[in-house]
Parts: C-alpha cells; sequence; structure tokens
C-alpha cells in the first residue's frame, strides 16, 4: 500500500487523534465543538493525498521545496480557511503551528503501528513528498493567520485614533475659551499656550494614526487633485504652525506663486508633517526654513532644520513602513515617525521624488520635488 494510499484509507483515525491532542494541549479547543475542531482536516488531508499522487519532475520539486509554486485556490482554500479561523477564535502561532506538528506525528505514529501489523514497505520517496505536501499547507494556514492578526491590530488603531478625536476636540475648545479670560496670570497664560501645543501634536499623531491604518488596511490614500498654488500652501500652513508654535522660529521664502495639478488637503498634510517632524526632531531654538521654488515643470518644497542627522531606521520605515523609534539622542522622546512615512505616501500618489540631505554640520533637509501637471 502506498503511504497516500494509506493516509486516504485511515483518515478517519487519523483526525480523531488529532482531534484528541488539540483537546488535551490546546485550551481553547475545548470551547469549540467538535466539528469546529476537525474543521477543514478532511479537506486538507484530501489535499496532503492529491499533492503526494500528482507527478512531480526534479524541477517542479525544487520549486516547490522553495516556496515557490504557484498554487490554484482549490488547492489553498483548506489552510487558508483554518489559519483565518484559528486567529478569529484567538489562537497563538505557537498553538496553531502545533497542530500542524500533531497532524504529522498523527500520521506517522499510526503508519508505524500499522507498518509493522500489516507488514506496509516505507517509501523513502513518498516520505519526502508527504513532508512537502504537509509543509505547503502549513505556511499557507500561518500566512493566512499573521494577516488576519495584522489586520485586527491595525483595525483597534484605527478605531482608537478615531475614538480620540472626540476627547481632543473637548480639550481644544476648553483651552480655546479659557485663552479669551482676561484673568489669567502669566505663568497659567502659559500653561495654557503649552496645552494648545500638546493637544495639536496630539491631534497631529492621531491623524497619522488613522492614515497609517487606512494604508495598511488597503484602503489606500485617495487624491483630488485641483489647480493649487503651493507657495499660497504652505504659507499658510507655515502660519498655522507659528499659532500652534508660538515658541518655534519658522521662517519662509519663496520666488512667488507656483501653480500645479496637485491634491490640497494632502499638500497641507505633507507641510504640516515635515515641518512638524523638523520642530520636534530638530535643534531646540532653531530655525526651521521652509522655501518653495520652481523650474519648468517641477515643484521644489523644501524644509531645513539644524541638530542631529535623520537615523537610517528612519529612512527606511518611510519606504517600508515599519515602526521604529528614534535614536541617536538621548534628550528626544522616542518618535514612530508616521508622519514621515505618510509624507513618502503623499508623494508617491503625486508621481514625486523625496530626497534627504542629512549631517550633524550641515543639518536636515528635506526636499519634495512634485511635477506640476501630468
Amino acid at each position: 500500500m502506498k503511504f497516500s494510499q494509506f493516509i486516504e484509507s485511515n483518515k478517519e483515525e487519523i483526525v480523531m487523534e488529532w482531534v484528541k491532542y488539540a483537546q488535551d494541549n490546546i485550551s481553547l479547543v475545548n470551547k469549540l465543538q467538535l466539528e469546529e475542531v476537525q474543521d477543514h482536516l478532511n479537506d486538507m488531508l484530501d489535499r496532503i493525498v492529491q499533492d503526494m499522487e500528482t507527478k512531480q519532475n526534479a524541477a517542479e520539486q525544487e520549486v516547490k521545496s522553495k516556496g515557490n509554486k504557484t498554487l490554484q485556490v482549490s488547492e489553498t482554500i483548506a489552510s487558508i480557511l483554518h489559519g483565518e479561523q484559528r486567529a478569529d477564535i484567538g489562537f497563538t502561532i505557537k498553538e496553531l503551528c502545533s497542530e500542524f506538528r500533531a497532524l504529522r506525528a498523527s500520521i506517522l505514529r499510526l503508519w508505524e503501528v500499522k507498518r509493522k501489523t500489516e507488514k506496509l514497505e516505507t517509501d523513502f520517496q513518498e516520505m519526502i513528498r508527504f513532508n512537502e505536501a504537509i509543509d505547503e499547507l502549513w505556511m499557507l494556514s500561518i500566512e493566512r493567520f499573521e494577516y488576519k492578526i495584522d489586520e485586527s491590530k491595525n483595525w483597534f488603531i484605527g478605531i482608537l485614533g478615531h475614538d480620540l478625536r472626540n476627547p481632543l476636540f473637548t480639550i481644544s475648545g476648553i483651552q480655546s475659551i479659557l485663552k479669551l479670560s482676561k484673568n489669567l496670570s502669566e505663568k497659567e497664560r502659559s500653561l495654557v499656550e503649552r496645552l494648545s501645543s500638546s493637544v495639536k501634536r496630539m491631534s497631529e499623531l492621531t491623524d497619522n494614526l488613522l492614515e497609517l491604518t487606512n494604508l495598511r488596511l488597503g484602503t489606500g490614500m485617495t487624491v483630488n487633485k485641483s489647480t493649487v498654488d503651493l507657495s499660497t500652501q504652505s504659507e499658510k500652513i507655515v502660519q498655522e504652525m507659528q499659532l500652534g508654535y508660538p515658541e518655534a522660529n519658522i521662517v519662509f521664502e519663496s520666488t512667488g506663486s507656483i501653480q500645479g495639478e496637485w491634491d490640497a488637503l494632502r499638500l497641507d498634510q505633507l507641510v504640516t508633517n515635515l515641518i512638524t517632524n523638523a520642530l520636534h526632531h530638530g535643534k531646540p531654538g532653531g530655525p526651521v526654513i521652509v522655501k518653495t521654488s520652481a523650474k519648468g515643470n517641477e515643484a521644489y518644497f523644501e524644509v531645513h532644520n539644524e541638530g542631529l542627522p535623520v537615523p537610517e531606521k528612519i529612512r527606511d520605515m518611510m519606504t517600508t513602513g515599519k515602526v521604529t523609534k528614534t535614536e541617536g539622542d538621548p534628550t528626544r522622546k522616542n518618535s514612530h515617525g508616521l508622519g514621515l512615512f505618510i509624507v513618502q505616501q503623499i508623494v508617491n500618489k503625486h508621481k514625486g521624488k523625496i530626497k534627504i540631505r542629512s549631517t550633524a554640520e550641515s543639518g536636515t533637509t528635506f526636499t519634495i520635488i512634485l511635477p506640476r501637471q501630468h
């Protein structure tokens, strides 16, 4: 009897042994109905048998062993649904992996018992095919499991960011009322101004979290282009930022009107994030210089600040989106740099380019190059 035929003939016994393992070793399993515990398992065993009985040459086996085989939907659905359901139930990655280890062990143990009593012969090549098949299902299940876990984390961040907006709006309203009072001492007025900067910073972080969540959930970033003046938009944001950070020294320089086809709201977001980054990571009290210029069909937006150079991890995050922390300056607070990642996305959506010049001697300059027309 071939090993694939053995699996086909003993499916019920394999499933029951595997269910017993799961019930004895994974606490969450005991909260499920029997059919939920063994869900997809029969289909996965059928897939293992089908895979083992499919002819395969040396080249195909090499491709498969490296995980590069192209699979049909019908070949992946059982393991994908298994990984997805386990994530929804609350399994850990360790528990999911233990299921597949137990499945392999259950089949091999049963084979060893029957091999002795029924005098079955072991074919080494069949064993290779069996292990390849079960590993393929295992990896597919893990991939879907991790996707679902990441998705749930992103939804949580999105909900958190959205729900934070209301209390921030309330705090901002109260702070605005306090600013109008004529009975505040100089110290109290200073504290109110400091509160204003903190609220503004929290609002910016909340907006960036929501934007990042949308990007990671696959909803993407939308742009609605119209004729916009880069200089006018930039100057408006500089003035707003100066009000929000009265202690800052923000200098705006422009060569004049620079019109192009861009998304005005995204442009505001880009300018705000780059200036905010310069204020929070530049030399305390040092100037932040904002420039706009144009040459031919290209518009240039620059933000310069003095201070330590941008860490490599932050630069990498702008293209990878991987969260990291600011390094190099013990006086700085930890920062995830979400604003810079969003800047990169806005630039990409406008088919532009971003350049970073950053050294300890000359400071840091972010240069955004945007085509004025497409």
